[in-house]
């Protein structure tokens, strides 16, 4: 893939990413065991359109970078690290999981 392809694909991937949290935030939310997963339609898609790797976890930690800020937000006392794990739990599928089916 070009690199102008690429960079049009990791910003319009971010975007739809925000706009779904954003969303999220601006209520009525639904609970994270619900919204994960639809989060997860949206940067599977971009794994199933795009054999990249690289442009898949970009988006991935993209999306966990959010939801850690958001967690933090809501509770300072929160790590990065207890973050990305329980937003891991609510997926149905691991992202590194469902690449080595391939």
């Amino acid at each position: 893939m070009n690199d102008k392809s690429r960079t049009l694909l990791v910003k319009l991937g971010k975007t739809q990413i925000d706009a779904m949290f954003a969303r999220q935030q601006e209520g009525p939310a639904i609970d994270d065991s619900d919204f994960v997963p639809l989060l997860a339609i949206v940067v599977v898609a971009f794994e199933m359109t795009r054999n990249d790797e690289a442009l898949t976890d970009e988006l991935w930690d993209y999306a966990l970078t959010v939801y850690d800020r958001i967690c933090q937000e809501n509770d300072p006392r929160s790590t990065t690290a207890e973050n990305r794990q329980l937003m891991l739990s609510y997926m149905l599928e691991k992202p590194r999981a469902r690449r080595r089916k391939r």
